[in-house]
Protein backbone atom coordinates (compact mmCIF):
# COMPACT_ATOMS: atom_id res chain seq x y z
CA UNK A 1 0.00 0.00 0.00
CA UNK A 2 1.55 3.29 -1.14
CA UNK A 3 4.82 1.47 -1.82
CA UNK A 4 5.10 -0.18 1.61
CA UNK A 5 4.47 -3.86 2.37
CA UNK A 6 2.23 -4.67 5.33
CA UNK A 7 0.84 -7.91 6.69
CA UNK A 8 -1.80 -8.44 9.32
CA UNK A 9 -3.76 -11.12 11.10
CA UNK A 10 -7.29 -11.00 12.42
CA UNK A 11 -7.84 -10.14 16.06
CA UNK A 12 -8.45 -13.08 18.34
CA UNK A 13 -12.02 -13.55 19.52
CA UNK A 14 -11.27 -12.09 22.94
CA UNK A 15 -9.21 -9.10 21.81
CA UNK A 16 -11.57 -8.48 18.87
CA UNK A 17 -14.51 -8.07 21.24
CA UNK A 18 -12.49 -5.63 23.34
CA UNK A 19 -11.54 -3.63 20.24
CA UNK A 20 -15.17 -3.55 19.09
CA UNK A 21 -16.10 -1.71 22.28
CA UNK A 22 -13.64 1.06 21.38
CA UNK A 23 -13.85 0.91 17.58
CA UNK A 24 -15.02 4.50 17.06
CA UNK A 25 -12.25 6.02 19.18
CA UNK A 26 -9.57 3.36 18.97
CA UNK A 27 -5.92 4.34 19.11
CA UNK A 28 -3.94 3.37 15.98
CA UNK A 29 -1.43 1.39 18.09
CA UNK A 30 -4.25 -0.87 19.29
CA UNK A 31 -5.85 -1.17 15.86
CA UNK A 32 -2.49 -2.05 14.29
CA UNK A 33 -1.33 -4.33 17.13
CA UNK A 34 -1.46 -7.38 14.80
CA UNK A 35 -0.06 -5.60 11.76
CA UNK A 36 3.55 -5.59 10.64
CA UNK A 37 5.52 -3.53 8.16
CA UNK A 38 8.38 -4.80 6.02
CA UNK A 39 11.67 -2.98 6.58
CA UNK A 40 15.28 -3.59 5.62
CA UNK A 41 15.68 -5.20 9.05
CA UNK A 42 12.70 -7.55 8.65
CA UNK A 43 9.10 -7.30 9.80
CA UNK A 44 8.31 -4.79 12.56
CA UNK A 45 5.09 -4.63 14.53
CA UNK A 46 3.06 -1.45 14.27
CA UNK A 47 1.94 -1.66 17.90
CA UNK A 48 4.12 1.32 18.84
CA UNK A 49 3.71 4.94 17.88
CA UNK A 50 7.37 5.13 16.93
CA UNK A 51 7.07 2.36 14.34
CA UNK A 52 3.88 3.90 12.97
CA UNK A 53 5.54 7.32 12.68
CA UNK A 54 8.59 5.87 10.93
CA UNK A 55 7.00 3.35 8.58
CA UNK A 56 3.39 4.24 7.77
CA UNK A 57 3.90 6.51 4.79
CA UNK A 58 3.58 7.01 1.07
CA UNK A 59 6.99 6.16 -0.39
CA UNK A 60 6.58 8.78 -3.12
CA UNK A 61 5.54 11.40 -0.56
CA UNK A 62 2.37 12.62 -2.28
CA UNK A 63 -0.14 11.39 0.30
CA UNK A 64 0.24 12.72 3.86
CA UNK A 65 1.15 10.10 6.47
CA UNK A 66 -2.11 10.77 8.35
CA UNK A 67 -4.12 9.74 5.25
CA UNK A 68 -1.95 6.62 4.80
CA UNK A 69 -2.55 5.73 8.47
CA UNK A 70 -6.29 6.28 8.01
CA UNK A 71 -6.32 4.00 4.94
CA UNK A 72 -4.25 1.32 6.67
CA UNK A 73 -6.42 1.23 9.80
CA UNK A 74 -9.47 1.08 7.52
CA UNK A 75 -8.09 -1.98 5.75
CA UNK A 76 -7.25 -3.67 9.06
CA UNK A 77 -10.75 -2.84 10.32
CA UNK A 78 -12.30 -4.36 7.20
CA UNK A 79 -10.09 -7.44 7.44
CA UNK A 80 -10.93 -8.13 11.10
CA UNK A 81 -14.49 -6.82 11.38
CA UNK A 82 -15.83 -6.60 7.81
CA UNK A 83 -17.65 -9.92 8.16
CA UNK A 84 -20.11 -8.17 10.52
CA UNK A 85 -21.47 -5.94 7.73
CA UNK A 86 -23.53 -8.76 6.26
CA UNK A 87 -23.89 -10.87 9.38
CA UNK A 88 -27.33 -12.17 10.23
CA UNK A 89 -27.36 -14.13 13.43
CA UNK A 90 -29.79 -16.80 14.51
CA UNK A 91 -33.25 -15.41 15.15
CA UNK A 92 -34.67 -16.59 18.46
CA UNK A 93 -38.47 -16.66 18.50
CA UNK A 94 -39.64 -13.99 20.97
CA UNK A 95 -41.73 -16.50 22.93
CA UNK A 96 -38.51 -18.20 24.05
CA UNK A 97 -37.17 -14.93 25.41
CA UNK A 98 -40.24 -13.75 27.33
CA UNK A 99 -39.25 -13.18 30.95
CA UNK A 100 -35.74 -14.50 30.33
CA UNK A 101 -32.91 -12.82 32.21
CA UNK A 102 -29.35 -13.84 31.57
CA UNK A 103 -26.59 -13.79 34.16
CA UNK A 104 -23.09 -13.02 32.96
CA UNK A 105 -19.74 -12.24 34.49
CA UNK A 106 -18.57 -8.65 34.69
CA UNK A 107 -15.06 -10.00 34.04
CA UNK A 108 -15.73 -11.68 30.69
CA UNK A 109 -17.60 -10.83 27.51
CA UNK A 110 -20.96 -12.65 27.26
CA UNK A 111 -20.11 -14.25 23.91
CA UNK A 112 -16.84 -15.65 25.29
CA UNK A 113 -18.60 -16.85 28.46
CA UNK A 114 -21.28 -18.65 26.47
CA UNK A 115 -18.79 -20.46 24.24
CA UNK A 116 -16.75 -21.59 27.24
CA UNK A 117 -19.87 -22.64 29.20
CA UNK A 118 -21.12 -24.71 26.28
CA UNK A 119 -17.73 -26.41 25.94
CA UNK A 120 -17.27 -25.17 22.37
CA UNK A 121 -13.86 -23.64 23.10
CA UNK A 122 -11.66 -22.94 26.06
CA UNK A 123 -10.70 -19.45 27.16
CA UNK A 124 -7.09 -19.73 26.03
CA UNK A 125 -8.03 -20.73 22.49
CA UNK A 126 -10.46 -17.80 22.29
CA UNK A 127 -7.68 -15.48 23.45
CA UNK A 128 -4.95 -16.87 21.21
CA UNK A 129 -6.23 -18.99 18.35
CA UNK A 130 -9.80 -18.36 17.24
CA UNK A 131 -10.62 -15.14 15.41
CA UNK A 132 -13.63 -12.99 16.20
CA UNK A 133 -15.32 -14.33 13.08
CA UNK A 134 -14.69 -17.90 14.29
CA UNK A 135 -16.31 -17.02 17.63
CA UNK A 136 -19.38 -15.53 15.93
CA UNK A 137 -19.75 -18.66 13.80
CA UNK A 138 -19.43 -20.91 16.87
CA UNK A 139 -21.95 -18.79 18.75
CA UNK A 140 -24.42 -19.11 15.87
CA UNK A 141 -24.04 -22.89 16.00
CA UNK A 142 -24.69 -22.88 19.75
CA UNK A 143 -27.72 -20.62 19.28
CA UNK A 144 -29.13 -22.77 16.45
CA UNK A 145 -28.76 -25.87 18.61
CA UNK A 146 -30.54 -24.15 21.52
CA UNK A 147 -33.41 -22.88 19.36
CA UNK A 148 -33.82 -26.29 17.70
CA UNK A 149 -33.95 -27.98 21.11
CA UNK A 150 -36.53 -25.46 22.34
CA UNK A 151 -38.66 -25.99 19.22
CA UNK A 152 -38.43 -29.77 19.63
CA UNK A 153 -39.44 -29.53 23.31
CA UNK A 154 -42.32 -27.24 22.39
CA UNK A 155 -43.53 -29.66 19.69
CA UNK A 156 -43.22 -32.61 22.09
CA UNK A 157 -45.26 -30.77 24.73
CA UNK A 158 -48.03 -30.01 22.24
CA UNK A 159 -48.11 -33.64 21.04
CA UNK A 160 -48.95 -34.96 24.53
Amino acid sequence: MFGVDYRTTQFSASSGLEVMEELKEIHPCLMLAHTEVSTDDGWLQLSSGRNIDLHVKDVIGIIPPSRVLYALTGLVNEFSFGFLDGWTGIRVPPRFLAGFKSVSSANSQPLISQLVQDGVADLRSLQEYYSLEDAFRMFDIVMAKGVNEALANEAASKAK
